[in-house]
């Protein structure tokens, strides 16, 4: 993956310097694109590896990781990008709240990098579960996406704080049709799992993860179950099995399971959303596109509109990384009025 498409050679230097905080698909075109026009990036990430959700959410068969890596030395080695990895940046949400967070050997505010940078792009993404908000949900055995993706590719970078799901033999139910749920049916098919149904409240047709996904799952031993809609867990324990609502019989149904897993996707838990404005961001409801309430703070990907595709994370890093250049180009002659915000959206 070629983030630094925009110039096959090194630029010189220009004499800034920028923080980019998340090293998934937005953060790492925000580095590739701002390192094109000479700026000094610097990448931090809570994870050990480069790549997001990309390296650690995403089965392998859908992105090779050793592509992402290239991309990410090319970064390094011709753009001159430096990554901080290991490195959580305070947010608004507790540590070890979301996905990865115990990875983070070094700590730093917010205010750390706006102090010693000229800007500051959040590329943080979404690594905080949704809740089925479900009685029985703190069960043993229930799982949402990410506890249950997460640590199957984690576990190579760190294996004594990081332990694989447990399913082999056992009978796995997962909640959701997106492309996070089919990958949880694929890597609990892999994984040894004795028995695999998928509940979805809507139809097929509605599915997000579309009628190809749905069709492979099926020849692989998934049981779909649509139109039904969970309402408990039950289990003394541990799981035992999960009831729901079928639409099609109007009658609630128990199907026995050991394991529940809640893939119903993720939202962002950015560095203090209030005080950043980002709700205002999000409405366009600013004075220069994506920058927060901050000035030199940006905003971009999935931290910014919820989880996305990585086409449009990669669009999104790209757009708010040539904002931010073209506002420190004009902020250093004193001429940030002549911004035209309207232009710019009808122009993106």
């Amino acid at each position: 993956m070629n983030f630094g498409f925009m110039k096959a050679e090194s630029a010189p230097p220009n004499g800034r310097e920028v923080a980019v905080i998340g090293a998934g698909p937005s953060g790492l075109a925000t580095a590739g694109y701002l390192a094109c026009l000479g700026y000094q990036v610097q990448v931090y990430d809570k994870l050990p590896k480069p790549g997001g959700l990309m390296v650690f959410g995403i089965p392998s068969h859908r992105i090779p990781a050793d592509r992402i890596q290239r991309g990410v030395r090319d970064l390094e080695r011709r753009l001159g990008v430096i990554f901080r990895t290991n490195t959580k940046i305070c947010c608004s949400a507790p540590m070890h709240e979301e996905e990865g967070d115990h990875f983070a050997c070094d700590i730093l505010s917010l205010n750390d990098l706006v102090d010693n940078y000229d800007a500051v792009m959040i590329c943080s993404g979404s690594w905080k579960s949704r809740k089925l908000g479900i009685q029985g949900e703190t069960l043993k055995g229930v799982y949402s996406g990410l506890e249950f993706l997460f640590p199957i590719r984690a576990i190579q970078y760190a294996s004594t704080n990081v332990s694989v799901p447990d399913v082999r033999g056992k009978r796995v139910a997962v909640v959701g049709a997106g492309h996070s749920a089919v990958d949880v049916v694929d890597s609990a098919i892999s994984l040894g799992a004795d028995k695999v149904s998928l509940l979805y409240r809507r139809t097929a047709k509605e599915a997000p993860c579309g009628s190809y996904e749905i069709d492979r799952m099926r020849e692989m031993g998934c049981q779909w179950l649509e139109r039904c809609t969970p309402v408990a867990i039950h289990g003394t324990d541990k799981v035992e099995g999960i009831e729901f609502r079928n639409a099609v019989s109007g009658e609630q149904e128990t199907l026995p399971v050991d394991v529940v897993v809640g893939a119903i996707g993720e939202f962002p838990t950015p560095p203090f959303q209030k005080e950043l404005g980002l709700e205002n961001v999000r409405r366009g409801e600013v004075r220069w596109l994506n920058m927060t309430a901050l000035d030199n703070v940006f905003v971009a990907g999935d931290v910014l509109s919820g989880p996305s595709k990585i086409g449009k994370a990669v669009y999104s890093g790209l757009r708010a990384a040539r904002s931010l250049s073209n506002w420190l180009d004009l902020k250093a002659q004193h001429r940030e009025s002549e911004y035209n915000f309207d232009e710019d959206k009808m122009t993106r």
